[in-house]
């Protein structure tokens, strides 16, 4: 895609003028160059859509859901925002024209999107891996430990923020070492306890939790991210290449990092739950838990005690079954589930209107509650594993179906 920016443009903002030295990246909505600000010379971000490029409305939701989320952070590992505005390649307007213009987005004028924020020199993790980054175990900690803060911040602002997308790519690593947190066009801010939390699931797989999968992400989802990030930056494999217990459905956290020492294995452990009930809840109490201010849990894995050790009688759930020969059960389901919201959010996510994405919904999440009840029946000692999960099912549904047919129409 031809840059919708030249070199040695100028780009006039509402609160400054930009001058365009060169392009650094292309994402899935737009680009984004380096510029320095007319007035000081300082180094900025541009991030700018094309509002004419774009096949639906999605990309500019993400695109100003990350603009209004930077305006109000303020943290010294998240870059600075600066201004917010749309541009006709002449002068600057309000990014409130945007509502004016046809609901067609083929449709408009040749009409950009600018984002201004602080430049922050370096590669991303992601970058870093790729070229065989190392890590010891205390680096791996003082990484751990700075992106645990940036969370602890925006997990207590008011409402607090989700992220919902912590992945090595949204990590820059400056020459010094700190890290930067970026890309918050998935963050979430209506976080509310035990109620969904948003319509729209947003966010990179093999990273983000289950229960991100059916819309409730929480501050435990960005610990999920966080875990599996470091993780993946430890050992330099993709998630879907990590060790998996086929029974808890966990990471082996010390079989990937057998390096670290005890109490950061436990930590990540802890942070990778995948019942969001078990994991530890927010940054805070997970900085107190890798600190020793809590009492450590051994990790869980290959040939080590689990997390929450349970036993299993042989029979307890059907005449006929033992509870073991329903693990692949609910194993195809989630699976199934799984292929499904793939084929939907990766493969037809560009097709679909946020509208169909949520009606189509039940097909891959109904699968998902059902294999998820079935595990919360054994992991509770049901004597009918396979009647929980036609129950929660059941109930997954028919809240689905309120959700979509009642409130969603009103959102």
């Amino acid at each position: 895609m031809r840059p919708v920016l030249t070199p040695q443009q100028t780009v006039h903002g509402l609160c400054d003028s930009y001058t365009v030295e060169r392009p650094i990246g292309t994402g899935g909505f737009g680009h984004t160059f380096l510029a320095r600000r007319r007035s000081d010379g300082l180094a900025v971000n541009l991030k700018v859509l094309r509002i004419d490029r774009m096949a639906d409305w999605k990309a500019l939701e993400l695109f100003e859901r990350e603009a209004r989320a930077l305006a109000s952070l303020d943290h010294p590992n998240i870059p600075r925002h600066h201004e917010y505005f749309a541009f006709d390649g002449q002068q600057p307007l309000p990014p409130t024209a945007i509502g004016e213009l046809d609901e067609t987005p083929g449709s408009v004028p040749e009409l950009q999107l600018v984002l201004v924020q602080d430049y922050i020199p370096g590669r991303s993790l992601k970058q870093l891996i790729d070229e065989g980054l190392q890590l010891d175990g205390a680096r791996v900690r003082e990484l751990l430990r700075a992106l645990l803060e940036v969370l602890v911040y925006l997990h207590g602002l008011h409402p607090p923020l989700v992220h919902r997308d912590i992945k090595p790519s949204n990590i820059i690593i400056t020459p010094e070492g700190r890290p930067y947190l970026i890309d918050f066009g998935a963050i979430q801010t209506r976080v509310q306890v035990g109620t969904s939390m948003g319509s729209t699931n947003v966010g990179t797989f093999g990273y983000f939790p289950m229960e991100q999968i059916m819309g409730k992400a929480g501050p435990a989802s960005d610990l999920y991210s966080l875990a599996m990030t470091m993780l993946v930056t430890v050992s330099g494999a993709p998630p879907e290449r990590l060790p998996l217990d086929e029974r808890t459905g966990k990471i082996g956290v010390h079989e990937v990092a057998p390096q670290l020492d005890a109490r950061l294995q436990a930590t990540l452990d802890a942070m990778l739950e995948p019942i969001v009930g078990n994991r530890l809840p927010n940054a805070q109490t997970a900085l107190d838990f890798l600190d020793g201010k809590l009492p450590a849990r051994a990790p869980s894995g290959p040939g080590l005690t689990p997390l929450r050790p349970r036993a299993l009688s042989p029979s307890e759930s059907l005449p006929h079954l033992r509870r073991s020969d329903l693990q692949w059960l609910w194993a195809a389901a989630i699976g199934l589930g799984g292929l499904g919201a793939g084929l939907v959010y990766i493969v037809f996510f560009d097709a679909l209107s946020e509208t169909q994405l949520v009606r189509v919904s039940p097909l891959w999440l109904t699968p998902i509650v059902f294999g998820v009840g079935g595990i919360t029946g054994e992991n509770h000692r049901s004597r009918h594993p396979l009647a929980s999960a036609f129950m929660w099912a059941g109930i997954g549904s028919i809240l689905l179906i309120a959700f979509i047919y009642g409130i969603f129409p009103t959102l």
